[in-house]
């Protein structure tokens, strides 16, 4: 569900069962591509994945916090 709000779209068309309503915007070519083959995953692969890009990113806003809060 995260990846699905990242990318804003709905869980259907991250999974390709509806196609999408706007195209998707992610500025990172690479990312983008990796993101389309993320449809052919199982469900349990494309639920580990979300949880794997959620860390990341949390892992990033805390290191943020951490960097602002140092330098106050």
């Amino acid at each position: 569900m995260l990846l699905a709000n990242i990318l804003q779209v709905s869980m259907d068309e991250l999974v390709g069962r509806k196609q999408p309503k706007n195209e998707i915007k992610i500025r990172n070519y690479e990312l983008h591509q990796l993101c389309q083959q993320a449809d052919d995953l199982t469900d349990t692969d494309q639920k580990v994945l979300m949880q794997i890009i959620d860390s990341l990113i949390k892992r990033s806003q805390l290191s943020k916090m951490m960097d602002n809060t140092v330098t106050e």
